[in-house]
């Protein structure tokens, strides 16, 4: 089973379980580095979890993600806004479309640890297509073994990902390492926040 069919075929419980997660350290990185008001992209939103934080904080929130299951979900969560949320993912490809608006920060949460390393460049390029000057840029991944599980996963190359913002003036100003929200042991999360110069 690769990740998409495990997303869309697992989506039920999966969201049940995302949704009760303690993200309080994430979301209080989001009130720090992102200003008020700003608009919001949300990259692989899964549950829409993050995204009903982000809304609930007065944020103008839009949404990626590859799963049908996912968008449908979260389009019916935030019905008075649904076409902020479509069916994409990164790297884009030339048929598929993005929004036509710039964000003030993008959030990538829990989806680069299933990126190929040789991906990585476009999918920065992706995301600072998007940004607006002066941008927050958050990415939050796991590391740590996951012997059981169907999805596909990468160890991330951190260094490569800074060198790859850094050529486009990003700085990384935090990063941090929290235990796993959902008791996973044997996982560690590594959070980054780049903010454009």
């Amino acid at each position: 089973m690769n990740t998409l069919n495990f997303y869309n075929s697992q989506s039920k419980e999966l969201i049940k379980n995302y949704d009760n997660a303690d993200m309080s350290k994430l979301h209080k990185l989001f009130l720090q580095y992102i200003k008020p008001e700003s608009t919001v992209l949300d990259i692989g939103f899964g549950s829409g979890r993050d995204l009903q934080f982000l809304k609930e904080n007065s944020y103008d929130i839009w949404g990626i993600d590859p799963s049908r299951k996912f968008v449908q979900n979260t389009q019916t969560k935030f019905s008075d806004i649904s076409n902020h949320f479509i069916m994409n993912k990164v790297p884009f490809s030339t048929d598929q479309t993005t929004f036509k608006i710039k964000f003030d920060a993008i959030i990538m949460i829990a989806v680069w640890m299933h990126l190929k390393k040789e991906q990585y460049e476009n999918v920065v390029n992706d995301i600072i297509s998007m940004t607006e000057d002066k941008a927050s840029v958050i990415i939050s991944y796991s590391k740590g073994s996951r012997s059981e599980d169907q999805r596909y996963f990468e160890d991330v190359d951190l260094e490569y990902i800074i060198q790859l913002f850094t050529q486009h003036n990003f700085t990384l100003i935090r990063k941090t390492f929290t235990k796993d929200s959902l008791n996973r042991d044997a996982l560690t999360w590594i959070t980054i926040v780049f903010r454009h110069d």
